[in-house]
């Protein structure tokens, strides 16, 4: 009786192993079917024309990123120098589609993300550059959080400098620092003659920075001279400033997405490189000035504990005079900051701007708007003008009066390119008055 006892024992238990054997494994056989779900983010960016506004009224002809709506087949945003700032998180599965929208041939580089060979973006090795009207597929997983950035890579003494870059940012996980904010700044320069050469060559308007130059020949990159130093696109004092509380920490991500050295400084505070190229470094140096050489990228964490309105820039003198200058401005301070140009001209100066380019695509429905702003613009500073400067803002005033009515009447091309010519001259001669300190 015992014996038969155990026997059933026994067989009673081999059955319940048996179901929890079956179990377990029907589970392990799902798990392995359905593994970790990855997820994908799609982006999709095109190419294409565009006259970069580097400060009111200063444009020049450039090539710009924008996104592309793939379900209208168009242009989800204008195009911008820098291109949109892209970011995913640390493990995404990323797939970018590059829509390519311009007369030159392209490709994207994703600088400092460890891609597969197909998504390198190195023209006739990883892939044939993508013509106007064709597209082409980025996919690679983002392995590694840090800053990065993206440009074409097709003669890259001559694409990225005329806009075709933007950040790309991988996120981590988990935050690795605990931030009040974090500000992405790409410096860049600008040679307004490779505006001048490329745009000639594509028929389009090559910006009011560049119509006044001459090119003796081809243009030679080697001869290159910047003449202005952006960061994200603009120079001083069109580049928004970094608003800031006391006591607040912020993650500075910098990127030379241009083709020289640069020093860039901080007055007033130090900072620590947390980390380079999209890598950390594991003892942070405190600095108040880092050399960032073209490609390279630092995050910088700055502490905000000393309260104003204080300089940023780039320490290599005709750098920061031509534009590469910017304000870091604390919160308490907002009031007594100048915001921008004192000049009244400046926003007259970008309705110029967008005038002219009008007129050389012969749009001419489109300069009416841009005269009566600026008409309007000059009679809006008519108090500050008149007691020094009543014969030049009177000349001023009638020069847009000509431009309107020869709009408004029937067109005579050369005259209303002489009424033009003669209202630009007559905006610089204001600004300079106007700049003179006389008026306050």
């Amino acid at each position: 009786m015992k014996k038969r006892s155990i026997i059933l024992f026994i067989c009673i238990f081999c059955c319940f192993a048996a179901l929890v054997f079956f179990v377990l494994g029907a589970k392990l056989k799902a798990a392995s079917a359905q593994p970790n779900k990855v997820e994908t983010k799609v982006f999709h960016l095109y190419a294409a024309d565009m006259e970069q506004e580097v400060a009111q009224g200063t444009t020049l002809y450039s090539w710009g990123f924008g996104l592309w709506d793939p379900k209208k087949n168009a242009p989800a945003s204008p195009p911008s120098v820098p291109g949109p700032e892209i970011r995913v998180k640390e493990g995404d599965h990323v797939k970018v589609v590059f829509h390519n929208q311009q007369k030159e041939v392209h490709t994207i580089h994703f600088h400092g993300v460890d891609n597969s060979f197909a998504g390198d973006g190195t023209p006739d090795m990883s892939q044939h550059p993508t013509m106007k009207g064709d597209s082409f597929t980025y996919e690679f997983d983002a392995k590694h959080a840090g800053t990065y950035y993206y440009h074409c890579h097709v003669e890259p003494d001559r694409h990225p400098e005329m806009g075709l870059y933007g950040a790309f940012i991988e996120e981590p996980k988990q935050a690795k620092y605990k931030t009040d904010g974090e500000f992405t700044l790409l410096l860049s320069e600008r040679d307004p003659l490779l505006s001048l050469a490329e745009g000639t060559e594509a028929h389009q308007y090559v910006g009011t920075a560049a119509e006044h130059l001459h090119l003796a020949g081809d243009y030679d990159t080697t001869e290159r001279k910047a003449k202005y130093y952006m960061i994200n696109g603009k120079v001083y004092p069109e580049i928004p400033p970094l608003h800031v509380k006391e006591g607040g920490t912020y993650l500075i991500r910098l990127i030379n997405a241009g083709s020289e050295v640069h020093t860039f400084h901080t007055h007033g505070h130090h900072f620590k490189v947390v980390a380079s190229d999209g890598r950390d470094i594991s003892n942070p140096m405190s600095k108040d000035s880092i050399t960032i050489g073209p490609g390279e990228k630092y995050d910088l964490l700055l502490k905000a504990d000393n309260p104003g309105i204080w300089p940023i820039h780039c320490h290599m003198g005709p750098h920061d005079t031509h534009g590469m200058h910017m304000m870091m401005v604390y919160d308490k301070y907002h009031d007594k900051m100048n915001h921008g140009s004192t000049s009244p001209v400046s926003d007259i100066k970008h309705h110029l701007a967008l005038l002219k380019q009008y007129q050389f695509e012969k749009n001419y429905d489109s300069m009416k708007p841009e005269i009566k702003e600026i008409i309007q613009g000059i009679q809006g500073f008519y108090s500050i003008a008149s007691s020094d400067h009543f014969e030049e803002w009177t000349a001023l005033d009638n020069a847009a009066a000509t431009v309107n009515k020869l709009l408004n009447s029937t067109l005579n091309q050369a005259a209303l390119q002489d009424s033009i010519n003669d209202l630009e001259q007559k905006i610089n001669t204001m600004e300079i008055g106007l700049q003179s300190g006389d008026p306050s």
